[in-house]
């Protein structure tokens, strides 16, 4: 995480060893100007001339995301990150302020001119306090105190420096509250400050000192205004709500109010109703096919996952009116299902923190449109063995020409998928899992088990067929999980897999999840790769 504070400090200090360098931008290459270029096909230039560094390099390439900006903003700020920076992506470049980059912070943060000081009253401590201000209409407005984040030596050093630009007389505007050995120097120096808000008449709550800005002539110093994105773009929060808006094309909307959303569903960490919703609008462009219109299970806590937690397959009373209900054929109880984002979040609203889908949708309910193997390792089995497994597992489908993708857990296994044409009954899809299965385990029997039962698991992976039984259900993808670590299912690909990639690789809101969303979608073609089930 970046620090003003230390940054300073070690540039006082001349120490150069904890520095790293992050290049984001490419004006020249080999003497050609790249400014007219768009700023994607820039960075890709950088990262080409680059290369892979090595993990201890000073220089880094700076990567960046193809999110919406305001879900963004709410991972990064929870990350306890500075902010983001947002640039538009064919743009040339120009130097100076312009309208093509935009920074969004996670505190308010501006520079303000140093007006005055409060020494302390404790002998050696340097400073109190200082007065800050910032320009406008050729005047220095007073903004208020900052009484906090001095070091000592930071203190005594700053001390040091305004004590030689003393003045006789204040250099604010307007009448400024006293101090007992209240000190004025010469509008001179510039210091960076962080900040929770702004009073009604315009002085800083709350300021903590970040260091000098050596490099930001005192007259340049303004008031910096949060300025409102127009159009489409716009967005809106309503107090004890959440109503995510699209800050693109690619975030859900919703109409439901969120209770309590900074309810903790993982105490632990730290993640509450808002940030699961919030995680829904981010990834709801790929999740809709997967659950829109099909059966669903729910894993329900409603006092989050250290509380009790609820398995529920039926509609109850109280149920909001976005979670659709229909009668099942068989038996006549209510089966729940959702029709659209808003459905998504009611459950969300309902305590629902894993959600289950079944392989059929409510309109073929009998006619399964995928198979999945769940690979379930006993205690002990480490996640190597697993890894292997659903590669073997890829492999013997590929051999019958069955198209199979891949996704974590969240857990401690990986779930394989095969897409389906709908065709085969609930029996033929499951006897055929079953078969697969069994055909696994006699081939490597010290490896495998396609018995449920806790003595044929000791010590193997148990290649889960049952799920692909009428009513049986799978955690959807991109599903949240009622785990430790706050985890996602999430769908990959065969080659990330082979590099390693572990089951409980991806936490919600994280940036490795945030990195993993801004790669291109592995299941966006999901369903169009279904093949219908033919028994050999």
């Amino acid at each position: 995480v970046s620090s003003f504070a230390l940054l300073q400090a070690d540039l006082s200090a001349r120490r150069g060893d904890r520095f790293v360098y992050y290049v984001f931008d490419l004006m020249r290459l080999n003497g050609e100007d790249l400014r007219r270029e768009p700023l994607v096909e820039r960075k890709q230039a950088l990262a080409e001339l680059l290369g892979d560094q090595p993990e201890d390099s000073a220089l880094r390439f700076s990567d960046h995301f193809h999110e919406p900006g305001k879900i963004m903003l709410q991972h990064v700020c929870r990350m306890g990150l500075e902010g983001v920076v947002s640039k538009r992506a064919d743009a040339p470049y120009r130097s100076g302020r312009g309208l093509t980059w935009v920074k969004s912070k996670c505190t308010l943060r501006q520079e303000f001119v140093i007006g005055g000081y409060l020494p302390s009253e404790k002998t050696g401590r340097g400073l109190r306090s200082l007065l800050v201000g910032y320009h406008e209409r050729g005047k220095l407005h007073y903004a208020g105190r900052v009484g906090t984040g001095f070091s000592g030596k930071m203190a005594t050093d700053l001390k040091k420096k305004l004590d030689g630009l003393t003045a006789r007389t204040s250099p604010f505007s307007a009448a400024v509250p006293k101090g007992k050995g209240l000190v004025w120097v010469k509008p001179q120096l510039v210091g960076e400050v962080e900040f929770r808000s702004w009073t009604a008449d315009r002085i800083i709550r709350h300021a903590s000192f970040q260091g000098l800005r050596e490099d930001k002539p005192a007259e340049e110093v303004v008031q910096e205004k949060p300025k409102r994105a127009s159009g489409k773009g716009e967005s809106d929060a309503g107090g004890g709500t959440a109503t995510p808006k699209a800050a693109s094309a690619g975030v859900a909307r919703t109409s439901v109010k969120l209770s309590h959303p900074d309810k903790l569903l993982w105490p632990d960490e730290k993640v509450s109703k808002l940030d699961l919703l919030d995680h829904y609008a981010l990834v709801w462009p790929r999740m809709e096919q997967f659950v829109v219109n099909r059966p669903l299970s729910l894993v329900r806590a409603p006092d989050g996952i250290g509380g009790q937690r609820f398995f529920q397959k039926h509609a109850s009373p109280g149920m909001s009116d976005k979670i659709a209900r229909m009668k099942d054929p068989t038996d006549g109880e209510e089966i729940l299902f959702i029709k659209d984002f808003d459905g998504l979040a009611a459950l969300v609203q309902y305590g629902v923190v894993e959600v289950h889908i079944w392989g059929s949708t409510v309109d073929e309910l009998e006619k399964p449109d995928q198979i999945i193997f769940d690979l379930d390792p006993d205690e002990g089995v480490d996640v190597k063995a697993v890894r292997e497994a659903a590669l073997d597992i890829h492999k013997q489908l590929d051999e019958l020409s069955l198209p199979n993708l891949v996704k974590t857990s969240g857990g401690k296994g990986y779930h394989v998928l095969v897409p389906l044409k709908p065709s085969a009954d609930w029996d033929e899809v499951k006897d055929f899992a079953h078969d697969f299965a069994r055909a696994l385990e006699q081939a490597a029997p010290d490896r495998y088990t396609a018995t449920l039962s806790k003595k044929a698991r000791t010590g193997k992976i148990f290649v889960d067929y049952l799920r692909n039984g009428r009513g049986s259900t799978t955690v959807a993808p991109y599903s949240s999980r009622a785990k430790k670590g706050a985890t996602v299912s999430m769908p990959v690909t065969w080659p990330e897999l082979e590099k390693g990639l572990a089951p409980n690789a991806f936490p919600l809101g994280d940036s490795t999840t945030l990195k993993q969303l801004g790669e291109a979608n592995p299941w966006k073609d999901f369903f169009k790769l279904g093949k219908p089930l033919k028994r050999g």
